[in-house]
């Protein structure tokens, strides 16, 4: 029987205003479903409000921002495990239709609650070692490209899934 966790994220991104003067709100809601012994906990939600807009784009980088979500799986010590996740998607206006977000998400992993020293996973698919003490971090990070955007709101699913190999 296979292990895994499905973790999905809706984040709802308004954005209102002209480039100089945008207020944007968001809001994150992530759900996991356990299947044995392969555990992932939200430690801290990945945040897209703080993030300065820099020509038309909202970036937080995985291995280096503050902003970057932070992630905690706890399974086997030292087993192996499979990480598949959607790297990108456009997100359209909900109300009209009319804008567009192109976003593209990023993971990087540790074994220890060190940042700095994460690596980054291969796009969408990836294969990670669980450390020693049975744990291993990942930080969310993401890169939005608001150049096609109007003011409404825009929503995504962002959809990762663990498994042992």
């Amino acid at each position: 029987m296979s292990k895994k966790v499905f973790l999905v994220f809706l984040l709802g991104v308004w954005i209102t205003g002209a480039a100089t003067a945008q207020s944007r709100e968001v809001s994150i809601r992530a759900t996991a479903i356990v299947m044995e012994n392969l555990q992932m906990i939200t430690v801290r939600d990945m945040d897209l409000v703080s993030p300065p807009i820099v020509e038309n784009r909202i970036t937080v980088n995985p291995i280096t921002s503050t902003y970057a979500g932070l992630f905690k799986i706890l399974g086997s010590p030292n087993a192996k495990i499979r990480i598949n996740y959607t790297p990108r998607e456009t997100l359209v206006e909900q109300n009209e239709g009319v804008g567009m977000v192109q976003a593209v998400y990023s993971l990087s992993a540790a074994s220890e609650d060190n940042q700095a020293n994460s690596f980054l996973l291969t796009l969408g698919n990836a294969e990670v070692t669980i450390g020693s003490m049975g744990v291993v971090f990942l930080w969310l990070g993401a890169d939005l490209d608001i150049s096609q955007a109007t003011m409404g709101k825009y929503v995504s699913e962002f959809v990762l899934e663990f498994e042992y190999m």
